[in-house]
């Protein structure tokens, strides 16, 4: 998980950028995969340029008519080195596995951490789809690119480097000639190569509008079929789609070539040490085994330089993989204090102190003063708006105050733990998220040693219970993506069964009953009532139903508490909350006449 340290660097901005440092620093926490990848892949460079060497030199000491046993000599050597060359990148195979694999999971780990660190703002720039593109598909460059890198990098380049040198020991002077015109080349690719990896994020951001646009059409499947959009969602998707092979075609086209300038290199380089090698073979100044060890080994630096461009298309492509990375890094602007204490479940008084919050500088809530002592009901109404659950979303930090303080049990909420904070509150919310998993697992979220009694006791309070015969496996129904497979009653009664097995400090219900028939919820607040009363709890609602037997009733307009009061005293003093409750009368009167 993110480290309490790493969140207090949050004020300061200085949030990791994900480039090739970022990757190499996993990648050194894998200390023994990294130094096997390091070594074998050196040693297989190295065995891999002295097989031409040797081949040159029994060519030599036949064509001299030298000893079988020098020869014999000379063959076995050939043999061992071949024998370590499979060896070596065996070894090179199974630590860069390791390796790649290793650093994948940990930069999973690490983006997948930070992102449920992260404030509701966030989410709300970057869609689901793009999100989840990013997560695999980047990843998965990055992936490819620290797995070619570990399987080839070191071998190829340790190779080249003997190579020249074994070259350099036979002729220096051609050795020179093909050195310049192979750095000449390579450095002609590495340019031409700089441009890659901005058109390669432009393919990538594509293919995240893609996710997005699968993701919006399988979660909104239904709303799509109800008002006839599948051919327009169609179409949607058809023109961003030729838009992604419109942007891969243009960086093909531009990838290509510089994918190819190895192989040019290869016969460039070739041309000149036949034309060079030849003429100095004619002179007397090289032998034959000596030309042939030159053939031969062009032909491997082909193949390494080959292997080395590959690389470095795949270090293009991940530098643009990595560039989307980097906003999924950023640090969350709430985070833990350096000394976090833990919040005691029991009872919780709260007490908002003169809160001002200001979102995309528009100010929604205006100095709201209001202490709740603990175990009391509170029920908040007002107009669609006014700021109701902006301000209980406060009491878990979804967002903090501008200005102004929120206090629970005697100490500002910012001193607490947030793991701890929130798990002392349980929050139902109108629209409810269900995982797709079963009706019991959405209801336990991971509280596996919970009793069977008291999932038992939570379905029954919820009615839930009402509905389990109607369901293929009772609470072993799969609900589906986001519960599809129930109704929108249904969803809010698993949700608010989810809260009461929580047992928490404080509940919030946030219009959680909106979806259910009015019978349904009178029996669900009566068993409520009994579990309201062992904690404190807030009750958002528009029915006055919901609300009429709370302690307290807070009714809030535009952001700011206007009346404070029992359901009587506010009756009586023929404020909102009367002309509220007479607008439902009036609509409940309209709808049975």
């Amino acid at each position: 998980m993110v480290s309490h340290s790493s969140r207090r660097n949050a004020a300061d901005g200085n949030a990791p950028q994900a480039n090739i440092r970022w990757v190499f620093n996993f990648a050194r926490r894998h200390k023994r995969a990294l130094l096997g990848c390091i070594i074998f892949g050196m040693l297989g460079g190295l065995s891999l340029a002295m097989e031409p060497f040797l081949i040159g030199a029994i060519i030599d000491h036949v064509g001299s008519g030298a000893d079988m046993g020098v020869i014999g000599q000379d063959v076995l050597l050939l043999i061992f080195f071949g024998i370590l060359t499979v060896l070596a990148f065996y070894g090179q195979r199974y630590y860069s596995g390791e390796l790649s694999y290793s650093v994948n999971y940990d930069i999973r780990r690490v983006l997948f951490d930070n992102l449920l660190t992260l404030d509701q703002s966030f989410f709300a720039h970057f869609p689901t789809g793009d999100l989840i593109s990013r997560m695999y598909s980047d990843v998965d460059m990055v992936w490819r690119m620290v797995t070619l890198t570990s399987l080839r990098f070191f071998s190829a380049f340790t190779g080249l480097v003997f190579i020249f040198v074994l070259l350099a020991s036979v002729n220096i002077t051609l050795t020179i000639v093909a050195f310049i015109v192979l750095m000449i080349s390579t450095a002609i690719q590495v340019v031409a190569g700089l441009s890659l990896a901005p058109k390669f994020e432009r393919v990538q951001e594509q293919a995240g509008v893609l996710a997005a646009l699968v993701q919006d059409a399988a979660s909104g499947i239904q709303t799509l079929k109800t008002f006839g959009r599948e051919s327009g969602a169609g179409e949607n998707f058809a023109r961003a789609n030729e838009e992604y092979r419109k942007r891969w075609i243009y960086f093909k086209r531009r990838n290509e070539p510089v994918g190819m300038l190895p192989n040019m290199i290869s016969q460039l380089t070739m041309g000149v040490v036949v034309l060079f090698g030849g003429i100095q073979a004619i002179n007397g100044n090289l032998t034959i085994g000596n030309f042939a060890q030159f053939l031969i080994y062009l032909g491997m630096i082909s193949n390494l330089l080959l292997q080395l461009g590959t690389i470095y298309q795949r270090y293009q492509q991940g530098r643009g993989a990595l560039t989307r990375l980097t906003p999924l890094l950023v640090h969350a602007k709430i985070y833990d204090p350096p000394a976090p204490r833990l919040l005691d479940k029991s009872k919780a008084s709260i007490e908002f102190k003169n809160v001002h919050l200001s979102l995309d500088d528009t100010e929604l809530l205006h100095g709201v003063s209001l202490t709740i002592p603990a175990g009391e009901v509170v029920a908040f109404v007002g107009p669609t708006g006014c700021g109701k659950t902006l301000l209980a979303n406060l009491l878990a930090r979804v967002n903090d105050p501008t200005s102004g303080s929120i206090v629970i049990d005697g100490r500002d909420i910012r001193d607490y733990d947030l793991e701890s904070l929130r798990d002392a509150i349980a929050y139902v919310p109108q629209s409810t998220f269900l995982f797709s998993q079963t009706l019991e697992d959405n209801i336990r979220m991971g509280l596996d040693d919970l009793l069977d009694s008291e999932v038992n006791q939570a379905v029954h309070i919820s009615r839930l219970s009402n509905d389990l015969a109607q369901l293929p496996q009772g609470m072993e129904t799969l609900v589906g993506e986001k519960g599809v497979m129930l109704s929108g009653g249904q969803k809010q009664r698993v949700a608010i069964a989810r809260a009461i097995v929580r047992d928490p400090a404080i509940l919030v219900l946030d219009d959680a009953l909106s979806s259910v028939d009015t019978h349904t919820a009178a029996d669900i607040l009566d068993d409520l009532r009994v579990v309201l009363r062992s904690r404190t709890s807030l009750i958002i609602a528009h029915r006055i139903a919901t609300v009429k037997d709370a302690d307290r009733i807070i009714v809030m307009d535009q952001g700011r508490i206007v009346e404070d009061g029992s359901h009587a005293d506010l009756i009586k003093s023929g404020g909102l909350y009367s002309r509220m409750i007479e607008r439902e009368l009036l609509g409940e009167a309209a709808t049975h006449g």
